[in-house]
């Protein structure tokens, strides 16, 4: 067998063989169909270029105004950061600090730690502490909801039209830039260039004996042997397990927590609008209902599917799926894996409407002409939307496969994990 570089599906922990492939081209699971990692040539370089490109544009997105608002005489303008501060002035701080750390904190701290990776990397080194920065990163990127941010202001100027003349100002399209910048950064970047560089070696497949039975670091991918379950790995320093421990436990109690969110979520207000003196609290569904009473059916439309819709089918999903491994089912593996990975990808866009109550707060303040408030149901949508997130990233997907192809893995500790691996089937090597 030649010395091919292993590399491991992390929704099914199949191992394959990391063979060349053209450029542009990704490989996939051929059992689960989840992303094992793709060609780019000159991964290194664009990556850089692109996350240097983000770096500016976000200077130049928070320093210019944003939205400016005109009405009877009077002009509002306002900055990425106003809707988290107007939050805050509202005494809704919680919910302001959500919205700050999703919308500049969190996307400013992986764009920096993408530089400070890459920009040694160029030269050939990796920079002190790279583990640990790397682990942050990856950590903390499905919270930089720079995308979801961006809808939200979309459809809060399509809200407004009927109401006031919105202009979009420089700091809008400097966030349109960075935002297609930093999705391309992402898009470019291939782990491997950083541990090409790395002292620790990848196992390759002649490193693979019959009967062997190994694990993977979730963060950066290493294989080593199955004995060392426990220790962290050397190359960014996880801890590193068969399975993420009491991964059921805690998915079923996230959860459960989401679901007693949503109730006051869906009958408290989330924001009231006053305009001349009058006005009354929207919920969710009322809002909605004003939407199509107004024909925005569309604005509806993405309003309904975001804050509803979305919400509960993630839940009915992650409640299934924690129901089928509790019962131990090896109906369709894959197509339950493929469930998960939808779950998991679009359960962050319910956050949209969170932004959108933060971004019509701090625009909205007109005095007696017209004034938004943000209303408690918003806070308690926001913490269902964080728990479903938290849910699904805490479903390990290889349980699945381990019902599915009759392995054994105990959840509940470290030491189970151990004693269980020495009657556990061996992981093959598929080319």
């Amino acid at each position: 067998m030649s010395t091919t570089l292993l590399v491991v599906c992390h929704e099914c922990d199949a191992i394959y063989e990391r063979n060349p492939i053209a450029s542009g081209a990704k490989a996939s699971c051929t059992r689960c169909d989840a992303e094992l990692y793709r060609q780019t040539d000159s991964s290194l370089d664009k990556s850089l270029a692109f996350y240097c490109t983000t770096f500016v544009l976000m200077l130049m997105a928070h320093s210019y105004p944003f939205l400016v608002m005109k009405t009877a005489g009077i002009t509002q303008e306002n900055q990425v950061f106003s809707s988290a501060w107007a939050l805050y002035e509202f005494g809704m701080g919680e919910l302001g600090l959500v919205v700050l750390m999703t919308s500049i904190v969190f996307p400013l701290i992986v764009v920096v730690g993408m530089l400070y990776l890459l920009v040694p990397a160029r030269f050939g080194n990796l920079p002190l502490g790279h583990g640990i920065v790397f682990r942050i990163v990856r950590a903390i990127e499905p919270w930089s909801l720079l995308g979801v941010f961006m809808l939200g202001t979309l459809i809060s100027i399509v809200k407004l039209q009927n109401l006031a003349t919105i202009t979009p100002g420089l700091g809008i399209f400097a966030f349109v830039g960075m935002l297609i910048s930093y999705t391309a950064a992402r898009i470019y970047f291939d782990p491997e260039v950083l541990w090409r560089l790395s002292m620790v070696k990848q196992l390759s497949s002649t490193d693979i004996k019959p009967n062997t039975l190994c694990l993977s670091c979730h963060s950066c991918g290493l294989i080593r042997a199955s004995e060392q379950a426990g220790v962290d790995c050397l190359r960014c320093g996880a801890a590193m397990h068969h399975r993420l421990i009491n991964s059921l436990q805690r998915t079923t109690a996230l959860v459960m927590s989401a679901i007693v969110f949503l109730i006051p979520a869906n009958i408290f207000p989330v924001m009231t609008v006053t305009t001349l003196g009058r006005g009354s609290p929207d919920t969710i569904i009322s809002g909605v209902i004003k939407l199509m009473d107004s024909g925005l059916w569309g604005l509806a439309l993405i309003v309904l599917v975001a804050s509803i819709v979305v919400p509960f089918l993630k839940i009915a999903a992650l409640c299934y799926l924690l129901i089928s491994v509790h019962r131990q089912s090896t109906w369709r593996p894959g197509e339950r894996t493929r469930l998960f990975r939808m779950t998991e990808a679009v359960g962050a866009w319910s956050m949209v409407d969170v932004f959108l109550v933060g971004l019509l707060a701090g625009l909205v303040k007109l005095g007696l002409v017209a004034t938004i408030e943000p209303g408690i149901g918003a806070t308690f949508f926001a913490g269902a939307v964080i728990l479903t997130m938290l849910a699904a990233h805490n479903f390990d997907p290889r349980i699945i496969w381990d019902r599915a192809l009759g392995t054994n893995h105990n959840l509940d500790s470290d030491s189970d994990l151990k004693a269980d691996d020495k009657n556990s089937s061996h992981i093959q090597v598929i080319n």
